[in-house]
């Protein structure tokens, strides 16, 4: 089958977009005036050049005009040059790689701009609509058609929900403006529906599609749904018939209805002299806040300070009261004191710590503890038989078979120096053979996506499970995926009990059903168990995965895997190490022959970090005085009433929509967790690195970008439908990370902000991030870069 660039210009062309072309023209040649001549026009969104050519030829060549068409692929731009006329290529200007929310062309360079179903992929509709303002001249021209409806993108909509769980994502984003709103409030906050008579028209049409060309549109549409691009070729086949079966009982005629939205917008002098500028971010009560000491606006007694700290001081336990209302069961008075004895340096910095998903802090004991133990004790190397060593290591172990709930006859524990070394030993001693299938959930740690390395060089099979719009496991997919397994052949299924992204928490009972039908589990368990308890003898995994670090602080460097004797006996070590043999043959040996010690030992490379054990076993021991259970509720209760709190701000101004999008599911299922990204006034985003930068001047600390999460977090927040699989191919020119870094995540194209709470956290941390959240109501991205480029570092 061709491309879809190419069956988009081939079949849809001429039957779909060809007569809107036609529709287009008409429009604009009815409204030229002579005494308004036109000089220019910039069709934006050109796609494979099928508009482009009637604009051509009905207008810029019989009235002498210039034409530029661009679009924001160069795939598409590619296509094009090879399907117009000679004379289409030589007289009109043709771009690649242009944004029409980003114009690369000055001010009032246009008298018109033309847009054939490309407003509906934008995620920043009032960006486009400046964008359109500032290139026109005074009256100026906006022509632009978008889907009110399609009956065989509805159709095709509905079947690959009901088959995959998830609509096609190019299918869903060219039916985004059924309802036209979204653009022409943007256009109308610009100005440009001003004198307009009627700025949406209802414009319907049919065309016929046969089997065959009907049969290659589903399957360009299917094909960027992970499932169906995973599946064989007759799978696929399979799926296809069954579609276009549906689709013949629906539409037995063959003939498509459609109906298409025609937008108009005028450009005149007012608006282009009406240019509305943002307040600043006014981060006045944020900045008094962090100034002020925990005794200060904890205190309930009479108030000293001036009227403006009191108002502050007010607001503050008045939103706290409401919380403990809300959260009957929060230990206010044991939060505070852990808070005074163990994390005192929070306060004393005026820092409100928010990435504890990245790593926790340790608490002052816990670190006072280990100073003193390797001051006073005589820690040699295991390997030599010291006994101190030798017992700190019990320790550490005994506490880890307590935590986890699992017995030493059941389980070993492999030290590693995180959760990602305890991935790596599975991943490059897994019995993979031919047959074998790797299924990773799209939710996953970067480290878990890099055991398919392993499995690729071993020629074994990688499917990618996909997620839910709530973030979740898409169950149906994952069972089919389950029940295709060879129960002859090893297979390994990988996937957290918690994102580490969304904080959804992943349904366990995948581990049994993965057994069941012959796969091993590895379960990584990094970002779920510094909130919450696994148990081992409940679920039975056969590998988990974990970092110390994130549950206590301290040690970094330190993790294990956690791993069932029988399935670890199951894997081979690819090489060996200090600690892991006692015996190899050479040259010098007439035998061929390796002996490796027992269990997990035949895993260790080298000399294990034996000064963390102590640590370790503290640090498990300082948990469970307080309690994991504990430490999640009242972690999850501040996640809840932030996420809450922000889920209710919205601006008075301009599109008046959300502060803030949260992704993931409904609290319920996930963790102390809040991923979301902040939209301005204009209901554009705020790039999240912008986002981190102005929080760290005030002492804010939590994560941005894609929290070495690509596949969850590029399925939250990729807006545009097909830009997750051509995100990089598009543009052909990101060809390294730092590139990577500046073109996509620090414009905000993919990534999000990561807010996370754990062990020493408060309502004070919450409430900080909600001030700073709020000073960011009724302005613009713009203004905050102001703010900042004027406003010296704190």
């Amino acid at each position: 089958m061709s491309t879809f660039m190419e069956f988009y210009d081939r079949v849809l062309g001429p039957k779909l977009f060809e007569p809107y072309g036609e529709l287009l023209v008409r429009e604009i040649r009815k409204d030229l005036r002579p005494e308004a001549p036109v000089a220019n026009i910039l069709e934006v969104a050109c796609g494979t050049g099928r508009i482009t050519t009637y604009l051509y030829e009905e207008l810029a060549r019989p009235l002498n005009l210039q034409l530029v068409a661009t679009d924001l692929s160069k795939a598409a731009i590619d296509v094009c040059k090879t399907v117009v006329s000679d004379e289409v290529k030589q007289n009109v200007a043709f771009h690649a790689d242009v944004d029409m929310a980003d114009l690369p062309f000055g001010n009032d360079s246009f008298d018109i701009i033309v847009c054939g179903f490309g407003l509906m992929f934008p995620p920043d509709k009032a960006r486009v609509a400046r964008e359109f303002k500032r290139v026109l001249r005074p009256g100026g021209k906006i022509y632009g058609t978008v889907f009110q409806y399609n009956e065989l993108f509805d159709l095709a909509r509905q079947q690959t929900q009901r088959l995959f769980g998830a609509p096609s994502a190019i299918l869903d984003g060219a039916l985004s403006l059924s309802d036209h709103s979204p653009i022409t409030n943007a256009f109308t906050q610009e100005g440009l529906c001003r004198g307009v008579a009627e700025v949406a028209s209802s414009c319907p049409m049919s065309f016929f599609l046969d089997d065959e060309d009907t049969r290659e549109f589903l399957f360009n549409s299917c094909v960027l749904l992970e499932e169906f691009n995973q599946c064989d070729t007759p799978t696929r086949e399979g799926y296809l018939d069954t579609i276009l079966e549906e689709l013949r009982s629906r539409v037995p005629s063959r003939n498509y209805e459609v109906k298409s939205w025609l937008l108009r917008g005028s450009v005149d002098q007012v608006s282009k002299e009406t240019v509305g500028v943002s307040a600043l971010p006014d981060f006045e009560e944020l900045r008094s806040f962090r100034a002020m000491a925990p005794e200060l606006v904890e205190n309930r007694g009479e108030l000293l300070n001036p009227r403006a700290e009191a108002r502050v001081v007010r607001s503050y336990q008045t939103m706290k009261a409401a919380f403990l209302a809300e959260h009957p069961e929060y230990p206010d008075g044991e939060v505070e004191a852990l808070r005074r004895d163990e994390f005192s340096r929070l306060d004393d910095s005026q820092e409100a710590y928010l990435d504890h998903v990245g790593g926790t802090l340790a608490p002052e004991s816990l670190i006072e503890h280990d100073y003193q133990v390797l001051k006073r004790t005589i820690l040699g190397n295991p390997h030599t038989g010291s006994k101190a060593t030798e017992a700190a290591h019990e320790k550490a172990r005994s506490e880890i078979y307590r935590f986890f709930r699992c017995s030493p006859e059941e389980y070993e524990i492999i030290f590693t120096p995180n959760a990602s070394g305890a991935i790596r030993i599975v991943a490059e001693s897994f019995p993979f053979e031919d047959g074998s299938e790797l299924l990773l959930t799209k939710d996953n740690h970067t480290s878990v996506h890099g055991i398919r390395e392993f499995a690729k060089s071993k020629g074994v099979s990688v499917k990618y499970v996909p997620l839910t719009n709530e973030m979740l496991i898409m169950e149906s997919s994952l069972l089919r995926s389950l029940e295709k397994l060879d129960s002859s052949r090893p297979h390994l299924l990988a996937f957290p009990a918690q994102s580490n992204a969304t904080g959804a928490k992943h349904d366990l009972k995948w581990i049994q059903l993965a057994q069941e039908r012959g796969a091993m589990v590895l379960c990584d368990a990094a970002a779920f168990v510094p909130l919450s308890g696994f148990d081992c003898s409940a679920y039975h995994p056969d590998f988990i995965s974990v970092s110390f670090y994130k549950i206590f602080g301290y040690p970094t460097g330190a993790g294990c895997l956690i791993a069932k004797r029988s399935s670890l006996r199951k894997l081979t070590p690819p090489s060996f190490a200090g600690g892991a043999v006692c015996y190899f043959s050479g040259p010098w040996s007439p035998t061929e022959r390796m002996l490796h010690h027992d269990n997990g030992r035949r895993f260790e490379v080298g000399t294990p970090n034996y000064a963390s054990f102590h640590a370790i076993a503290y640090g498990f021991e300082f948990i469970s005085r307080i309690g994991i259970d504990r430490i999640g509720e009242r972690a999850v209760a501040l996640a809840r009433w932030l996420e809450t709190q922000l889920q209710q701000l919205r601006h008075d101004v301009k599109a008046k929509g959300p502060l803030c999008r949260v992704y993931g599911p409904s609290p319920e299922d996930k963790g102390a967790t809040i991923m979301l990204n902040v939209f301005d006034c204009y209901n554009a985003l705020f790039p999240h690195a912008l986002i981190k930068k102005a929080a760290e001047s005030f002492g804010i600390t939590f994560r941005n970008g894609c929290f070495c999460n690509l596949g969850a977090v590029q399925h939250a927040t990729y807006t545009t439908a097909g830009s997750e699989h051509c995100e990089l191919d598009k543009k052909k020119k990101i060809l390294d990370c730092k590139t990577f870094d500046d073109e996509v995540l620090s414009k905000g194209t993919c990534g999000a902000v990561r807010v996370s709470f754990g062990l020493g956290s408060n309502f004070r941390d919450a409430y900080r991030f909600y001030l700073f959240a709020k000073s960011l109501l009724n302005t613009e991205s713009s203004r905050l870069e102001d703010f900042l480029s004027a406003s010296p570092p704190n």
